[in-house]
């Protein structure tokens, strides 16, 4: 169900702070893009537009204040720039953060120290 309406928005607003960024992952693979308060498990799994050259390889902005006028900010200037987000990129982006993957790297990284 929240998939559902993940597919459907704009984007993900994200004020909270979050350990690790659960909740941005589950929005970006569904292709959408992220306005989230830059601390927290946000600044680990958001690519912000300002950080990236490419900017379809950007999963969302930041804003830096927990203040309601920080946030209305960011949703206008999300406003006028939403078109340059890609939702195959961003899907594609929050793939890289699948379990699968993570049990991967962590059984490579432990053969390795293990020798």
């Amino acid at each position: 169900m929240l998939g559902h309406y993940y597919s459907r928005c704009k984007a993900l607003i994200f004020p909270g702070i979050e350990d690790f960024g659960i909740v941005p992952l589950e929005a970006m693979a569904s292709g959408r893009p992220v306005i989230a308060f830059a601390k927290g498990g946000a600044l680990e799994t958001v690519v912000s537009i300002d950080q990236t050259q490419e900017s379809r390889s950007a999963t969302g902005i930041f804003f830096q204040e927990q203040t309601p006028q920080s946030l209305i900010e960011a949703v206008y200037r999300f406003q006028k720039i939403q078109d340059k987000f890609n939702p195959l990129m961003i899907r594609q982006h929050a793939l890289n953060f699948r379990r699968s993957l993570f049990k991967e790297k962590i059984k490579k990284f432990i053969e390795n120290k293990l020798g």
